[in-house]
């Protein structure tokens, strides 16, 4: 062997070694909470959260998320698949009184521990100052790759006192009704559980018009005497704020016939309605399939989320935003769920999430109802959520109410 060859493979032999030794004293994760705190606190996790918060009040755009999220992560997946806020790059604010807590090692790469901050957006139109209590679960990697370089690859979000005691008083407070809070991976929400399905029924405004609107969902309860209520399906709303005074598909309330169904939009073609023996069906049907049914009040939107106690595959995937659905369990009681969305506590759900929802409640059928802006749910007098930040609700055409217990 010639010394030129020699010395090539010393050389290779020692970059080798030095390489191991550099990898060798890689930083780990240290075993204690007090030593994981002052390394990763104010250098990682603190900023991660004020970048979390930024996201979900479009004060940062959700794909500069790579500088602290690992791609090809959970977190990344759901950060991507976040559908912008309603106040989209109208907003300010800021995160504060941040507190980390809950620290775990799970490996010498990775650790996970608890956030909880406080979000204050201020929206710019009108200075209104909206207040969220944010809980997040959050999991970091280090990329092994890159020296000191830590990503995160998964958050949570962490049930809320705020949500629970808020049902707790709405169950308390309204008989033959109860409320539950129910976090999921990107979401909070309420299930409002109604046990008697002949209290409920679709209210509509009087004349559909866009030129006139529609209504609060409020203002329709009281005009019906109802005590609780959650938003329809669909109307026409190209724009995406329309004054909402048009449905569209098929309805019926209180046994009058005011709209047919519609074949050609695939997101208005899937009929949600009660029998006269207080079944809820959910499905696609030819009109005459609707005249046997003999439906007293029904509305339509899309997808069906269960059918026979089973999930119904769901070909396409949808942002997480607010989102509203109805279902009914094998007692016959009514599911209303309204998951909050477009905020840094609660980011908003999928309609997996939402068929995860209903038959962790025990629903044999459910269906998605409008989401987003138009998500809301009110119960005696009181606006348990709105997907519309500036009022109760948007502007509605027909939706589900409640009547009050006959005494």
């Amino acid at each position: 062997m010639s010394d030129t060859i020699k010395r090539i493979l010393n050389f290779l032999l020692a970059l080798v070694m030095l390489c191991a030794c550099a990898h060798a004293d890689e930083p780990a994760v240290p075993d204690g909470e007090a030593e994981m705190r002052e390394r990763f606190e104010n250098s990682l996790v603190i900023p991660a959260v004020k970048n979390l918060c930024d996201i979900f009040t479009d004060r940062l755009g959700k794909r500069s998320c790579g500088s602290f999220v690992k791609q090809d992560s959970p977190a990344w997946d759901a950060l991507i698949r976040y559908d912008d806020g309603y106040f989209q790059k109208t907003r300010s604010g800021y995160c504060e009184n941040i507190s980390i807590s809950g620290w775990v090692k799970t490996s010498d790469t990775t650790f996970e521990c608890d956030a909880h901050a406080t979000s204050r957006v201020i929206l710019v139109r009108n200075a209104i100052e909206l207040k969220y209590e944010c809980g997040y679960h959050l999991c970091f990697e280090k990329n092994t790759a890159r020296r000191d370089k830590w990503y995160l690859t998964d958050f949570s979000m962490l049930p809320s006192a705020q949500d629970a005691e808020k049902a707790e008083r709405l169950t308390r407070e309204n008989e033959g009704i109860s409320v539950y809070p129910y976090t999921g991976k990107c979401f909070s929400g309420y299930m409002m559980v109604i046990d008697d399905p002949s209290r409920v029924f679709v209210g509509v405004i009087d004349k559909f018009s866009n030129a006139i609107g529609g209504l609060r969902i409020d203002a329709l309860a009281d005009k019906y005497g109802a005590v609780a209520a959650i938003n329809g399906g669909c109307f026409q709303d190209g724009n995406g704020i329309s004054s909402g005074g048009v449905p569209v598909g098929y309805l019926v309330s209180e046994g009058r016939l005011l709209g047919r169904n519609i074949y050609t939009n695939d997101w208005c073609n899937i009929v949600m309605g009660f029998t006269a023996d207080d079944t809820l069906v959910v499905g696609r049907y030819q009109d005459k399939e609707l005249e046997k049914l003999e439906l007293r009040d029904a509305l339509a939107f899309y997808p069906v989320l269960l059918r026979d106690g089973k999930k119904v595959q769901i070909n396409f995937p949808l942002a997480y935003t607010a989102r509203s659905a109805i279902g009914q369990d094998a007692e016959g009681r009514v599911l209303m769920f309204t998951a909050k969305g477009r905020q840094p506590d609660s980011p908003g759900a999928s309609l997996e999430d939402l068929q995860e929802v209903m038959l962790y409640f025990g629903a044999v059928t459910a269906g998605n109802l409008d989401g987003g802006s138009s998500a809301t749910m009110y119960l005696n007098g009181e606006s348990v959520y709105s997907g519309y930040p500036l009022d109760v609700s948007r502007q509605l055409p027909a939706v589900f109410l409640v009547r009050p217990v006959e005494k």
